[in-house]
C-alpha cells in the first residue's frame, strides 16, 4: 500500500513540467529522421539514441527528485517508510525506461525481422536508461542536505560514463566505472547489435548496485538525522 501509494506520486511528478515528454518527443524525432538528414546508418544512429537514452533519464530523474523534494516532505512524513520509499524510487526508474526504450526503438524505425536483435536493442536502450537513474538517484542529495556534493557526483560520474574506453588512462580500471561508453564502442567495432548482450547485463549490474549503494548511504543518512 505504501510503496503504492509512493510510486503513483513518483510517477506523477516524473511526467510533471512535460521536460521528460518533451526531450522524448525530441529523441523520437531524431530517430526518425537521422537517416535522412545525417545519412548515417541505423547502427551510428543507435549508438546516438543510446547517449540520449542515458541523458533523457539522468535529466528526468534529477527533476524527479528536484519535484519531490518540493512537493512530497509531508507524504513521506505521513508514510515513513525508507524502504517502500527505495523500491518506489527503483520501480519508477524501471517503468520509464522501459517506456522509453520501447517507444525509441519502434518509432525510430529500428524493428527488423531478427526478434533477437530487437529485444537486445531494447535492452540496450533500457540498460543505459537504467544507469542514468541510478546515477541521479545515487546523487539524489543535490537537492537536500548536500547539494555542492551532489552535483558535483553527478558531473563526475556522467564524465566518467562517457570517457571510461575512450580515455587510455581509465581503461586501467574500466570495470569500476559506469559502461555507457564500453556499449558504445562495442557498437562501433561490432555489425550487430546482438553482439551488446553481455555489456548490456553489465550495464544494468552497474545501475541496480547504485540503486542499492544508494539505499545503504540514505538509509544510514535518516537514522543519524
Amino acid at each position: 500500500m505504501k510503496v503504492r501509494i509512493l510510486l503513483k506520486s513518483y510517477l506523477q511528478l516524473y511526467f510533471q513540467n512535460f521536460l521528460y515528454l518533451t526531450i522524448l518527443f525530441s529523441i523520437i524525432s531524431f530517430g526518425l529522421l537521422a537517416n535522412h538528414l545525417l545519412e548515417i546508418g541505423n547502427l551510428k544512429k543507435f549508438s546516438l539514441l543510446l547517449i540520449a537514452m542515458f541523458l533523457l533519464s539522468l535529466f528526468s530523474t534529477m527533476n524527479l527528485y528536484y519535484n519531490d523534494s518540493q512537493q512530497n516532505k509531508y507524504l513521506k512524513q505521513k508514510i515513513n517508510s525508507f524502504w517502500a520509499d527505495w523500491l518506489s524510487q527503483l520501480l519508477v526508474a524501471v517503468i520509464t525506461n522501459l517506456f522509453s526504450s520501447i517507444l525509441i526503438f519502434i518509432f525510430s524505425l529500428l524493428l527488423n525481422d531478427n526478434v533477437l536483435s530487437d529485444i537486445v536493442g531494447i535492452l540496450s536502450l533500457f540498460s543505459v536508461g537504467f544507469l542514468g537513474s541510478g546515477i541521479a538517484t545515487l546523487f539524489q542529495t543535490q537537492w537536500h542536505n548536500h547539494s555542492t556534493i551532489g552535483q558535483i557526483g553527478v558531473l563526475i560520474f556522467t564524465y566518467l560514463a562517457f570517457s571510461g574506453s575512450v580515455v587510455g588512462i581509465l581503461t586501467a580500471a574500466e570495470w569500476l566505472l559506469p559502461p555507457l561508453s564500453k556499449i558504445i564502442i562495442t557498437l562501433q567495432t561490432t555489425s550487430s547489435i546482438t553482439k551488446l548482450l553481455s555489456v548490456v547485463g553489465q550495464t544494468l549490474l552497474y545501475a541496480m548496485i547504485l540503486f542499492f549503494i544508494s539505499g545503504l548511504i540514505y538509509k544510514k543518512t535518516r537514522k543519524s538525522a
